[in-house]
C-alpha cells in the first residue's frame, strides 16, 4: 500500500508536502472533534464516519511520504557505508603490507636497508623516505581509526532509520486496520438505511434538510468584500468545469443512488478522480471552506452578482474563508466524505439564492 502512494518528491518540496498534509490532517481532526460534539442523526453518523475515513487516508499519504525520506536516508547511510568499507579495505591492505616488512626484517634491518650505509647522499635519501614511510603510516592508521569510528556511526544511524521505517509500516498497517473497520461500519449503516423503511425516510428527510440549510447558509453569507473585476453572467456556458469526469446525477429531481427514492437535486455530481484537483470556475471570493452536514467537507466561493458556486465531498480543501481566488485556482482535491456512492465532486451554482443548472453555465463536456 505504501508503495502505491509513494511521489518521488525532491526532498525540498517533500517537506513542503509533509507540512501541507499535517496542516490537513488537524484541520480534519477538528472537524471531527466539532462533528462528535453535534447532534446526531443517519447524517450525522455517516458524517462522522466519512470524517474518520477522510482523516485515515490523510494519514496514510502522510506516512508514506515520512517513509519515502525514510528510505532516502536508509539508501545514503548504505552508499556511504559501501564507500567507506573500499577505503577501508584499501587502508588494511597497506597497514598489513607495512606490518609484514617491519615483521619480516626486524626494524633495525629495515632501517638499514631504508638509509643504507655506503655514502652520506645515500644516507640522507634513506632518512627522508624513512620518515615519509613513518609519517605516512601513522597518516593510514589515523584515518584508519577515524573511518571505523565514522563507520560505527554510520550504522547506527542506519539502524535508527531501519527502526523508523519499520514503525512507519506498523503505522500503515493499523491505520489500514481502521479504515476497514470504518469502510464496513459505512457499508453496514447503508445497508441497516436500505433496509430499514423508518430510517431510511429519516435519512431522506435529514438530506432534504441539508439541502436547506445550505440554501440558508448561503442566503445568510456576507457578500464578498471585494467586487469582482469580470462579470460571471456575461461567461454562462463558457466556463471550465470544476473537475474532470462524467456527470453521474444531474439537475433536477433524481433517484438517490443509495436510497432509490426521489430526492431534490440541485446541483450535479461528477465523476471524478480521487486525488483530482478541484478548481474555481471564476473568480470570486471564499466565503465558507468546511464541512457542512451531508455534503463533508465543501468549499463556497461568491462571484458578485449574487453568483454563489458550491464544491462539495472534497478529501481535503485548500482555500480559507476570506480568500481571493482566480479562475482555475485550486480549491482542494476530490474526495468522498459526505459522499454515498464513493469519490466524486457535487457542484452546485446558486445565483440570487436559487439554485441554476451549472451545465447552462460550464462548457460542453
Amino acid at each position: 500500500m505504501i508503495g502505491a502512494c509513494l511521489a518521488a518528491y525532491p526532498q525540498s518540496d517533500r517537506e513542503t508536502r509533509l507540512r501541507a498534509l499535517r496542516d490537513e490532517i488537524a484541520r480534519l481532526d477538528r472537524e471531527l472533534q466539532q462533528l462528535e460534539t453535534e447532534e446526531g442523526g443517519v447524517l450525522g453518523e455517516l458524517d462522522r464516519i466519512s470524517a474518520e475515513l477522510s482523516l485515515g487516508r490523510t494519514r496514510l499519504r502522510e506516512v508514506a511520504l515520512r517513509a519515502d525520506a525514510l528510505g532516502e536516508r536508509i539508501g545514503e547511510h548504505e552508499k556511504t557505508l559501501a564507500e567507506l568499507g573500499v577505503a577501508q579495505s584499501e587502508r588494511r591492505a597497506y597497514l598489513a603490507f607495512r606490518l609484514r616488512e617491519l615483521y619480516k626484517g626486524g626494524s633495525r634491518q629495515t632501517l638499514r636497508r631504508w638509509l643504507g650505509d655506503r655514502d652520506r647522499r645515500t644516507y640522507w635519501r634513506g632518512l627522508r623516505y624513512a620518515s615519509f614511510l613513518s609519517a605516512r603510516d601513522e597518516s593510514v592508521l589515523a584515518g584508519y581509526r577515524q573511518a571505523a569510528d565514522r563507520v560505527s556511526a554510520e550504522k547506527a544511524g542506519l539502524e535508527s532509520q531501519r527502526e523508523a521505517l519499520e514503525a512507519t509500516r506498523r503505522e500503515t498497517a493499523a491505520t489500514n486496520r481502521r479504515l476497514d473497520a470504518g469502510r464496513r461500519r459505512q457499508q453496514e449503516l447503508l445497508g441497516e438505511i436500505r433496509r430499514d423503511a423508518a430510517r431510511r425516510e429519516t435519512a431522506i428527510a435529514e438530506l432534504r434538510e441539508a439541502s436547506r440549510g445550505l440554501a440558508g447558509l448561503i442566503e445568510g453569507l456576507d457578500p464578498a468584500t471585494t467586487d469582482a473585476a469580470l462579470d460571471m453572467t456575461k461567461f454562462q456556458g463558457l466556463l471550465d468545469w470544476p473537475a474532470a469526469g462524467e456527470v453521474r446525477s444531474r439537475f433536477g429531481t433524481v433517484i438517490h443512488p443509495r436510497f432509490k427514492t426521489q430526492v431534490p437535486h440541485p446541483g450535479i455530481d461528477i465523476l471524478a478522480r480521487a486525488g483530482d484537483p478541484i478548481r474555481s470556475v471564476f473568480e470570486g471570493e471564499v466565503v465558507f471552506a468546511g464541512w457542512l452536514r451531508g455534503y463533508g467537507l465543501t468549499t463556497i466561493v461568491d462571484h458578485g452578482g449574487g453568483l454563489h458556486s458550491v464544491y462539495a465531498h472534497a478529501a481535503v480543501t485548500w482555500a480559507d474563508a476570506g480568500e481571493r481566488v482566480g479562475r482555475g485556482q485550486r480549491l482542494g482535491i476530490v474526495g468522498e466524505t459526505g459522499s454515498f456512492s464513493g469519490p466524486s465532486l457535487y457542484f452546485e451554482l446558486r445565483l440570487n439564492g436559487k439554485a441554476v443548472d451549472p451545465e447552462d453555465w460550464l462548457r460542453p463536456n
